[in-house]
């Protein structure tokens, strides 16, 4: 039986910031079904790669959605099939934390919205003013915003951040249970994602990369590559190991 075709696919792709490297010739094909988490140092592009990817870079990259290069895609066709969440998610005005994840939708459903907003813990915020809400409590929202757009193809940088334990479980979760989208996203919590990806990227100094399985990559001589200090393995019966920085 062939592989079901690439939803998202990068052929030979380099990629730089004015004079600096930070890829060179990645080639990467995700699958529907398949999470695939972005490690690296601080710097290493794990940002400006997932931009190209959904198409918000500033020129053309080798960068293919369900077959067709990204510039073949209209605006609206980009709407459907890929969603990205960044990092840190900017509001200029204080629209209502419902009203801006039926802005996300194809067609607005207040009842679709405010379950998504449930889903991530969020739905008693329905009502408050984006512009009043927490650091992590506006990229809960965010996160419901993307998976209220219903797009096949996930991009998302750093679901996580400003998350407490908790809520970190929640989208781990969350993400897990989505079975047929493709999900790329970056983090830097290597044992959360021990626990969620299929598969990691990982942005070795320099412009070279290393990527495969998660069970294949996590490892302590990669994980030294990437961030450049030791790594540990601890062993549990219940769970992955953990991996500790020395």
């Amino acid at each position: 039986m062939s592989a079901p075709a690439a939803a998202l696919a990068v052929d030979r792709l380099d990629l730089r910031i004015g004079c600096r490297l930070l890829l060179r010739q990645l080639s990467l094909s995700v699958r529907s079904g398949e999470r695939w988490a972005l490690l690296g140092r601080n710097g290493a592009g794990k940002s400006t790669l997932l931009r190209h990817m959904a198409g918000l870079g500033t020129e053309p990259l080798p960068v293919t959605l369900h077959g067709r290069a990204l510039a073949a895609h209209s605006p609206r066709e980009l709407a459907r099939e890929r969603a990205f969440l960044p990092s840190q998610p900017r509001d200029r005005f204080g629209i209502a934390v419902l009203h801006a994840v039926m802005l996300a939708q194809a067609s607005a459903d207040e009842q679709s919205a405010l379950a998504w907003l449930q889903r991530v813990d969020a739905g008693h915020l329905a009502h408050r003013h984006v512009l009043a809400l927490s650091a992590g409590e506006r990229q809960r929202v965010a996160l419901a915003q993307v998976l209220a757009q219903r797009a096949p193809v996930l991009l998302l940088d750093e679901p996580v951040s400003f998350q407490d334990p908790a809520h970190q479980g929640l989208v781990a979760r969350l993400l897990g249970e989505l079975g047929t989208q493709a999900i790329v996203f970056a983090a830097h919590d290597v044992n959360w994602v021990a626990h969620l990806a299929t598969h990691v990227l990982g942005l070795v100094p320099g412009g070279q990369w290393v990527a495969g399985p998660v069970a294949e990559v996590l490892n302590a001589q990669t994980l030294e590559r990437l961030y450049r200090c030791g790594w540990t393995r601890v062993e549990r019966a219940d769970g992955p190991p953990l991996w500790l920085p020395l």
